[in-house]
């Protein structure tokens, strides 16, 4: 029986409409390093500024993920994913007529800001929008779409450099942005729980944490700074330092006014008692780490090392990314036959046979090729544990804390990474001296990456219960 326009609409409106977000807010973490010699060029910047013009978008959108998760429960899952779509693409159009470098960072940091109100919404408002199956499927459609902007990135950015100059990679937003926003309202035209208004709790207290609020983002943006900053100055410099005691003061300061709000906090701390919650929030962390924050590594040694252009580089990459594809737009088959825990578990095994892949297959002589059984079983573990792990963490809570729990799920992300980028640069540096001291450093990241997934196997397998699940 064929479905009338507005039944069409009901079923995949929302998911199109998260997958249009998810496209752009992900396109643009990659999209831009391509542009930035010519960028530098014309607006007279030096390495500085370019760093800050990628580090202004991560730091905007690491800090205030969370944030922007809880304000979802408060107001509304889509006037939140609206605000966002509105801001990301005000600044888009900023980036693309910014005067000076420093207008561009300006720019760029409220990039990240509508970014972290776009990504904080896309899996709770899913969440609210489908149940059981169909919820797994189309989180699986977010991720794969995502994985494909976030490759497609450099190729994209390269003919739009091209073609239009660096100005086109940021103008390129625009119209996309205006056309999700002029038809939201009927993408997403409600919630999908009775008693409900676009997502935001009924009854329940929508006046901002104001206090949870600055304390989150002053200690997650002072946190992801540090990390960041950490690698490239030295862990003793003193803004790194600083920056370190500002994030301890101010997570434990939000934990310690969280537990004294209760019902009135931003971020619900009792969540945290769902044992399934914690794991999903856990390996949010080790996954993240375990991917893309070693994948740099492997890039520099392709392209050092082997002499492999940008462009050869990406192909290479593929064998780590189309098994993400593939895997993802399963999920929701694989989750009526398999529970969420075993997907997981079977995730992070995979991926722990491909770390050990590298660490066998990758020597001094060897080519490119050899790191693609790696790839493919590390991309094969990404797309069996990831829909599954942001389906648990919206999965085992009730629907007025979907918001939050999205936030702190996401939160771990851009977190992870970073960490990953420092923990692995430490450990590849501090690998004993061998005649091939870059392929010593892969050897200790791989078996470093290996440990961070046989881990994540076992808090799965302990943690991830089905008895968790709100609904």
């Amino acid at each position: 029986m064929t479905q009338s326009p507005a039944g069409l609409i009901q079923r995949h409106g929302p998911v199109v409409a998260v997958c249009v977000g998810g496209a752009l807010t992900a396109l643009d973490l990659t999209i831009v390093n391509v542009a930035l010699p010519q960028l530098g060029d014309d607006l007279g910047s030096g390495l500085s500024g370019l760093q800050w013009v990628v580090n202004a978008y991560t730091l905007a959108f690491a800090s205030l993920i969370l944030t922007a998760g809880a304000l979802s429960d408060r107001l509304g899952d889509r006037p939140v994913f609206g605000s966002g779509v509105a801001l990301f693409t005000f600044a888009s159009a900023g980036c693309g007529v910014a005067p000076s470098a420093e207008a561009l960072i300006a720019a760029r940091a409220v990039q990240g800001i509508g970014a972290a109100a776009i990504l904080a919404t896309s899996i709770s408002l899913l969440a609210r929008s489908y149940e059981g199956p169909r919820r797994a499927a189309t989180i699986g459609a977010w991720v794969m779409v995502g994985t494909l902007a976030a490759n497609l990135g450099p190729l994209v950015g390269g003919v739009l450099v091209d073609g239009l100059g660096w100005r086109g990679i940021f103008l390129v937003n625009v119209p996309i942005g205006l056309a999700l926003l002029l038809t939201l309202r009927v993408l997403v035209p409600g919630a999908a729980e009775p008693g409900r208004t676009d997502g935001a709790a009924p009854g329940r207290d929508r006046r901002p944490d104001i206090g949870g609020v600055a304390l989150a983002v002053t200690g997650l943006f002072a946190l992801n700074f540090a990390v960041l900053s950490g690698s490239e100055r030295g862990w003793r410099d003193p803004a790194v330092l600083g920056a370190a005691g500002v994030a301890v003061l101010g997570l434990a300061g939000f934990v310690l006014l969280q537990r004294a709000r209760g019902e009135r906090a931003m971020f619900d701390l009792r969540l945290f008692r769902i044992p399934s919650f914690s794991a999903a929030i856990l390996l949010s962390l080790l996954t993240r780490m375990a991917s893309f924050g070693a994948l740099p590594f492997f890039v520099l040694w392709m392209q050092g090392s082997l002499g492999l252009s940008a462009t050869a580089t990406g192909l290479c990459l593929l064998a780590l990314s189309l098994p993400v594809l593939v895997l993802a737009s399963l999920s929701g088959p694989l989750q009526r036959v398999l529970s969420a825990r075993i997907l997981i578990a079977s995730g992070n095994l995979a991926a722990a046979a491909g770390a050990l892949a590298l660490l066998v297959g990758i020597g001094p002589d060897s080519g490119w090729a050899a790191a693609l059984p790696g790839f493919a079983l590390i991309g094969a573990g990404a797309g069996l544990a990831f829909p599954s792990l942001m389906g648990i963490a919206v999965g085992v809570v009730t629907p007025d804390r979907a918001g939050m729990a999205s936030g702190m799920a996401n939160t771990f992300f851009p977190l992870g990474t970073a960490v990953g980028v420092a923990v692995f640069g430490v450990v590849s540096t501090a690998a004993p001296d061998a005649e091939d001291a870059v392929v010593a450093g892969l050897d200790a990241i791989s078996a470093s990456m290996a440990a961070l997934c046989a881990l994540g196997v076992l808090v799965a397998l302990t943690l991830i219960r089905d008895s968790d699940r709100a609904r």
